[in-house]
């Protein structure tokens, strides 16, 4: 096209080791020169905030899209002055020449800089200073940044400009900017020195990783851009496993297939040891690797594991550079395992073990079985379940009891008999009774006489093979029952049906035993369980952990795969330890059921989890009943549970917000309100008009919008000869209508509110 021109800059240098490449572009359409920066392919438009106010400082390490935000701030701002530093810029005479190249109207005259522009201050309105280049420099650039309402600076590797003249001279261009005279964006991966007394003052906004991860939305538009039509899984994948890095998400949905497994055939590795690790300390970047393969905010565990007193000053200097937020939040799960293979293999193991000690010796021991897992290590995993496995039994703990089976191998290989008890207890639990009978037999084979494990390993046989013999079978269950209570020995873990034959067995001339405690559940306002005689409820740790059985109640005792749990508490962002925290949550749960023998209530088998309903009490029987009663269309029925209808109940889990449960509280909202209608329709057929006003009014509470419901309620109301009440709830209906959405009521409903009158 005639007029354009197009001209593209080069400039390579270096930085210690890291290559810094600098790209200058410009493009000049119909005679205005406009700069701007380098993209990548494909080009992902950001959700950040928009840039106005107060400067802004963005802060990242590499690969967080700092350069491609400018580029696309540069878009959206055709007056944008844009300004990428490199390090041969690092002077106050080549400072002076970007801004004469950026801002040519300014009058800017590049030469010899006179002083350093140290002493110079524009704050107090005097003279001093004039003769100065750098002075010069500074007020007709930000003169003429500030015309016509005040354009937008931005200026990429910021942090590159440490000499002392060219920080003078960006300090007095930026002070007008503090003063919104015009507007400005800075990008680097540390504070720069100009900016720094900015930021601690508060005149400088700042920006960080977490304003510069790709939400899912953007990571299913550059999936898109590779992939096509990539699947929502595919997505949620590559997200969570990113992390929102900008740098992994475009390599790993470039490789495409799955992002776990496309991290080991990608660069990213070399991109994070010359861009990430190579400018740090040897002290700094152990410490960032240490954190990296075990995550923690945990000043103990920092000084018994990593060995580190100073671990909040080094947190607080990994997020000065851009690498961590200030919030302590994990790395992304790709740079957690890229970084961690950086570590020697002696200090893995030292941490591996050290770490385990601490979270056994706090009780945390779904992050201590983890690190078995991750570490295969065999010994450590035995000496757990020797340690705790009586614990891990009792609280009915049997996923770590499995992992730790697993990590463990080959029953053979295993000397401690009480692991091999709490062994075959799991694999009880599990269904597999073959793997049970080989570990109780090995467990008694190392004994010469009668023991517990053959007396355990003969009273589940007994209970599962008791209908084939039951004569055979009672009598081994009580010579079980009566050993372990002339020895003191606890009895093993039983299923509820296995528990009830058991102690039907035992009791058939003993007098009867109490009802099994049960576990009252009330779904409606907020989420409440009670249990004991005495109906006391049961005090959840974390607000997730009712979730997490709000959401197993449910699904009324179907089988729930632990994906779909961690899926379910964890829709958008899932956290790099949900495995860990979902198993901790559920151990606590069983632990304080456990105080009205309710532990069983969660159960676990085939990788799933379980509730058994006959251990519940549905104290929401009656809604629940009004809803199949709605569900079927059946009035009748409905009149059986009026009276559940007769106030509303109130909304499903009261504030949990999460996609499920808005779903659950929408559908017993409508269920209430249908109710409410057919009841209504029933009164007015018999004309029992007192009867259907009580409905009508309260499905008009949750739903205050709706004609048909005001139009019935002014029926009604005339038809008990009330015609002031047909008025007030016209004009109430008129008033809320006009107040929420400026509108009237329909020529419908009006028509109908004059015929309560008789007027036509």
């Amino acid at each position: 096209m005639k007029g354009n021109s197009y001209k593209r800059e080069e400039v390579i240098g270096y930085r210690r080791s890291i290559g810094v490449r600098r790209i200058t572009m410009s493009y000049k359409f119909f005679g205005k020169l406009k700069h701007t920066f380098p993209k990548p392919s494909p080009f992902i438009r950001r959700e950040c905030r928009t840039v106005d106010g107060s400067p802004v400082l963005i802060v990242a390490c590499a690969g967080w899209g700092k350069t491609s935000y400018l580029a696309q701030l540069a878009e959206e701002n055709e007056d944008s002055v844009c300004i990428s530093v490199g390090v041969e810029d690092n002077s106050c005479g080549r400072m002076i020449e970007l801004l004469a190249e950026a801002l040519p109207e300014a009058g800017i005259v590049p030469g010899v800089v006179r002083g350093t522009g140290v002493a110079t201050d524009v704050t107090d309105g005097s003279d001093k200073g004039r003769g100065d280049g750098a002075y010069d420099a500074a007020c007709k650039a930000a003169e003429a940044l500030s015309r016509d309402g005040g354009r937008l600076l931005l200026v990429d590797n910021a942090s590159l400009i440490t000499e002392s003249g060219a920080c003078a001279l960006l300090e007095m261009l930026i002070k007008p900017a503090m003063t919104g005279e015009f507007r400005a964006v800075f990008a680097a991966r540390v504070i720069p020195r100009f900016l720094l007394s900015g930021v601690m003052d508060g005149s400088v906004k700042m920006m960080g990783i977490n304003e510069l991860r790709f939400t899912r939305s953007e990571t299913a538009e550059l999936a898109a851009a590779f992939a096509g039509s990539p699947t929502d899984m595919y997505v949620n994948t590559l997200h969570s496993f990113s992390g929102g890095w900008c740098a992994a998400a475009a390599t790993l949905a470039r490789i495409g297939g799955d992002p776990c497994a496309a991290s080991d055939r990608s660069y990213l590795r070399q991109y994070m040891s010359d861009n990430i690790l190579a400018s740090m300390t040897e002290d700094l970047r152990e410490y960032l690797l240490m954190t990296a393969f075990i995550a923690t905010e945990d000043a103990e565990l920092s000084r018994e594991v990593f060995r580190v007193t100073d671990g909040r000053a080094r947190s607080f200097e990994l997020a000065t550079l851009g690498i961590a937020s200030e919030e302590g939040e994990p790395y992304p799960e790709v740079m957690r395992r890229i970084l961690s293979t950086f570590l020697p293999s002696k200090l893995r193991s030292d941490l591996i073990k050290r770490a385990a000690d601490h979270f056994i010796k706090n009780k945390r021991f779904a992050e201590a079985v983890a690190l078995f897992e991750e570490s295969g290590d065999s010994p450590a995993a035995e000496r757990f379940l020797r340690l705790y496995g009586a614990e891990l039994l009792a609280n009915c703990e049997f996923e770590l009891i499995g992992y730790c089976g697993r990590i463990i191998g080959r029953p053979e290989a295993i000397a401690d008999p009480e692991v091999l008890g709490t062994l075959a207890q799991y694999h009880y639990y599990s269904g597999e009774y073959e793997r049970m009978e080989r570990a109780y037999n090995l467990a008694d084979s190392m004994f010469g006489k009668e023991n517990k494990f053959g007396i355990y390993r003969m009273l589940y046989n007994g209970l599962r093979k008791f209908e084939a013999n039951p004569k055979l079978y009672a009598a081994n269950v009580r010579k079980a029952a009566e050993y372990l209570a002339a020895n003191g020995l606890a009895m093993p873990f039983l299923y509820q049906k296995e528990q009830a034959l058991f102690e039907n067995l035992l009791s058939e001339n003993e007098e009867p035993k109490p009802e099994q405690s049960v576990l009252s559940v009330f779904r409606f306002g907020d989420l409440k369980l009670m249990a004991g005689s005495e109906q006391r409820e049961i005090q959840c740790k974390t607000r997730r952990s009712l979730e997490l059985i709000a959401y197993l109640l449910e699904n009324r005792g179907r089988a729930v795969s632990r994906e779909e749990l961690l899926n379910a508490l964890w829709p958008d962002d899932m956290p790099a330890n949900a495995v860990a925290m979902l198993h901790n949550m559920i151990y606590n749960l069983r632990r304080e059921l456990s105080v009205y023998g309710l532990e069983n209530v969660i159960s676990y088998k085939n990788r799933s989890y379980t509730v058994d309903m006959s251990m519940l009490r549905e104290a929401d029987a009656d809604i629940l009943a009004v809803c199949r009663c709605v569900d079927s269309g059946d009035t009748g029925a409905l009149l059986a549970h009026e009276a559940a209808a007769e106030n509303y109940w109130g909304r499903f889990l009261g504030s949990f917000d999460s996609l499920w449960a808005r779903e659950k509280k929408e559908y017993y909202d409508r269920c209430y309100i249908n109710a409410c209608m057919m009841l209504s329709e029933h009164y007015r057929a018999s004309g029992e008009y007192e009867r259907e006003l009580i409905f009508l009014k309260n499905a008009l509470r949750l739903d205050p919008y709706s004609e048909q419901l005001v139009h019935d309620i002014l029926v009604c109301c005339a038809a008990l000869g009330k015609p002031d009440k047909v008025n007030r709830y016209y004009e109430e209906y008129s008033a809320r209508l006009d107040a929420d959405f400026g509108t009237r009521p329909s020529k419908w409903l009006r028509s109908k509110y004059l015929s309560c009158f008789g007027e036509k």
